[in-house]
Parts: structure tokens; sequence; C-alpha cells
């Protein structure tokens, strides 16, 4: 069966030529370009004027608190705000006991209870303490050896007690970390 004289007549045409991919691409960048530059001058003409009138809005309500002030009252503040910072700085580099008394708490036995207490200059410690058996002494002494904020410790005196127990004094020499406060 012969082709009809129409459909050998369109194979015979060449295709139209439609648009290509360059002519999509020159069109996406357009557009990418269009609203760039949109956005652009939206901030140039628009955005930047209102910050502009904001910024002189708050620098008039500034002018005006600076001149409601007198020059009297701004000392006086500015002398308090120094006393409050000054008063900060101390308290957070002040020596605290105690923070000291409960970390002997912590770490003292408990059958050992303590008579005298001294603290010298140089985190240096003398205590004086009563336990009933000797294994007590050895074990508050262990204590203290393991404990990280002991930096020294020695045993400068053990006596049998007259009421049963003995009596013993140790000296540490304690860490400063362990006297700072922390938290403010």
């Amino acid at each position: 069966m012969p082709l009809p004289d129409q459909v050998i007549e369109q194979l015979g045409r060449e295709p139209p030529k439609t648009p290509g991919w360059s002519f999509g691409v020159i069109m996406f960048s357009g557009g990418v370009l269009f609203i760039v530059l949109l956005v652009y001058f939206g901030l140039i003409f628009g955005y930047e004027p209102y910050l502009s009138t904001q910024i002189d809005q708050q620098q008039v309500k500034i002018n005006e608190l600076n001149q409601s002030i007198t020059a009297n009252d701004q000392t006086t503040l500015i002398n308090f705000y120094s006393q409050i910072s000054n008063l900060k700085t101390l308290v957070r580099n002040h020596v605290v006991g105690s923070s000291l008394f409960s970390w002997l708490e912590k770490n003292t036995e408990a059958n050992v209870y303590y008579q005298a207490f001294t603290m010298t200059p140089g985190n240096l410690i003398s205590l004086s303490a009563v336990a009933p058996t000797q294994a007590d002494v050895a074990q508050q002494i262990a204590i203290f050896e393991t404990a990280p904020e002991v930096q020294k410790i020695s045993l400068t005196s053990i006596a049998a007690a007259q009421t049963g127990g003995y009596t013993f004094t140790l000296s540490l020499t304690l860490s400063p970390t362990i006297f700072a406060r922390s938290g403010i």
C-alpha cells in the first residue's frame, strides 16, 4: 500500500526549528538578574532610609536622656557602678571558709572527730583529732592522701588517749583552689 501524498510531503520537509536550551538558560539568568536587581534597589531605596530614620530617632532619644540626667547624677551613677563592679571582683576572689569546711566534712572518716582546727597562711591547716582505733587513724590519713586537694600531709603526733582511743595531729597543705568561691 503506497503512502498518501500528504505523509510523503511531511516526511520530506525539515522539522520546524524550536528554540534550544541556550534560550532557556538566557531567560532563567535574566529572570534571576531581574529579581536580584529588584531586591538590591529595594534595599537601597526602601530599607536603608527606613533604618537611617530609626537610627536618627534613637539618637534623639539618647540625647534627650543625656540632657535629662545632670552631670552630678552621672558622676554618682558612675561611682556607684564602679563600687558594684569592685565588690563583685572582691567577692569572686575572696577566700571562703565554708567550702573548706564542707570539703573537710566530706573527707572525714565516720569514727573520727576533730578537737582543734588551725589555719595559717600558705594554705597550711593543722587538725587535732580523736579516733577510737588505730585503723580509723590510718583510714583518715589514707582519705587525705587520696584527696586531690591535699598537696602535702604530715602526721605530727599520735598517742593513746586516757579515755580510750587515739589522739593525733595532722598538718595538711591544701591547694588554693579549695578556697576560691566559684559561680559568681
